[in-house]
């Protein structure tokens, strides 16, 4: 009987894995609390200086808000993070699965409700506690008939580009205008090169970058005045997550909100301060 014993200890732990949850891990931290483990996703394009690489590998110098978020570990006792990279339509549709425990960076709009949990307080969301900020501007050709004043267009007879799955695209059609969406913010810019579309809507810490990158090949694309959008960008997290992790779930978010004001601007001028390359790894510029 004696030799049966580890084949029933085995089995027992082998039922204790199966039946527990996906993110909470047996092991504990140097604290001695038990580890929860949050699966975090990220859309797989650059989105300059918040992440780097169109990949979905996570980059050795992955990009400002990753490297907020990986801070996490260090202001909530026993959160582990793990980071998975798909496009940024994918990212929504796992999240409001359970595949993902969060997203960044999500603007808020009111059919996402649906889709994950924001933070709230006195019955709004809590933009006091959102990761960052960051406005959308219209980029056309300089004779473009674009004729925004910042709340509305004079001519609606336009087709404008934006990012699939980004919440400009509502933004827009509310506007009354058509959009045309394409997978990836340099697709758009490559649309308006081609003159297939009248402008583009894109977030401009993306669109400047690629317009500098691409210099050559997007030679003659400005910004237009005044911005189109300037939104609050939050840590978005599953509904199930929520529910299993609701004092957790604050104290995740008023972390956000502590990191963003202590050292999301130092980590982001890093960033500014180099000038990536065509893998997306950073390098110093030349002053």
């Amino acid at each position: 009987m004696k030799a049966c014993v580890p084949s029933y200890l085995a089995l027992s732990l082998a039922i204790v894995f199966l039946l527990g949850s996906p993110r909470t891990v047996s092991a504990a931290s140097a604290t001695g609390t038990p580890e929860t483990v949050l699966r975090v996703a990220y859309e797989n394009k650059t989105q300059f200086p918040y992440y780097m690489g169109d990949t979905q590998k996570v980059m050795s110098e992955p990009g400002a808000a990753v490297e907020l978020v990986m801070l996490l570990e260090e202001r909530v006792p026993g959160l582990r993070i793990e980071f998975r990279r798909f496009p940024w339509k994918r990212c929504l549709a796992m999240l409001k699965a359970g595949k993902v425990d969060a997203i960044f960076n999500a603007s808020f709009n009111t059919a996402r409700l649906g889709i994950g949990e924001y933070p709230w307080k006195d019955g709004k969301v809590d933009s006091s506690r959102r990761l960052t900020t960051i406005s959308y501007y219209l980029y056309a050709w300089p004779d473009a008939p674009i004729e925004w004043d910042g709340s509305a267009f004079a001519n609606t007879d336009i087709e404008i580009g934006a990012p699939l799955g980004y919440s400009i695209i509502a933004d827009l059609e509310g506007l009354g205008v058509m959009v045309a969406k394409a997978r990836s913010s340099m697709q758009n810019l490559r649309l308006l090169a081609a003159r297939r579309v009248d402008a583009v809507a894109l977030q401009s810490v993306t669109a400047d970058f690629l317009l500098e990158e691409n210099a050559s090949e997007l030679v003659g694309i400005v910004r237009t005045e005044p911005a189109l959008r300037t939104k609050p960008y939050y840590l978005m997290l599953s509904h199930q997550f929520k529910a299993d992790n609701p004092e957790l779930s604050e104290q995740i978010w008023d972390a956000v909100a502590d990191l963003r004001e202590e050292r999301l601007e130092e980590i982001a001028q890093s960033y500014i301060a180099k000038k990536p390359n065509a893998n997306g790894q950073s390098q110093p510029s030349v002053q």
